[in-house]
């Protein structure tokens, strides 16, 4: 009987091996990306949608109650953003408030978003009883 000829066993990456390398590509990817131009703007446009969905809510909710509904902007937006201006009807608010009320509203207000990259985006509420809207890339 002649011996089983030894076949050689093929190299496989061991697991150490396989976390190591993606704990490299995830510090890379972590200082990389932020990097990137355009990237810094994904949070910002978040941050808007979000906001516009809280105004839609306010409004509903102070039509639907019969009752005034004030929302502070500033409330939930993340680290990194921040309220730069708020106009009603063009004329710079001093607060940070909108107010629904429960039968309309006569002025428009628009709301300016800004993120530490400098970029912008705005939220505008329409007059009445409109839907809140994102309007993205404005300049300063």
């Amino acid at each position: 009987m002649r011996p089983r000829a030894e076949h050689p066993r093929p190299r496989a990456f061991t697991l150490v091996e396989m976390v190591a390398v993606l704990v490299v590509v995830g510090v890379a990817a972590g200082v990389v990306l932020p990097r990137l131009p355009g990237v810094s703007g994904l949070g910002l446009h978040e941050a808007g949608a979000r906001l516009v969905e809280r105004l839609g809510t306010a409004r509903e909710r102070a039509i639907l109650d019969g009752r005034a509904v004030r929302i502070d902007l500033r409330d939930t937006l993340p680290h990194g953003i921040s309220l730069e201006r708020l106009d009603a009807g063009g004329t710079p608010a001093s607060a940070s408030t909108i107010e629904f009320a429960p039968d309309g509203d006569a002025l428009p207000r628009r709301a300016t978003l800004v993120d530490d990259a400098g970029e912008r985006v705005q939220v505008i509420v329409p007059p009445g009883f409109g839907r809140a809207r994102l309007v993205g890339e404005v300049s300063p």
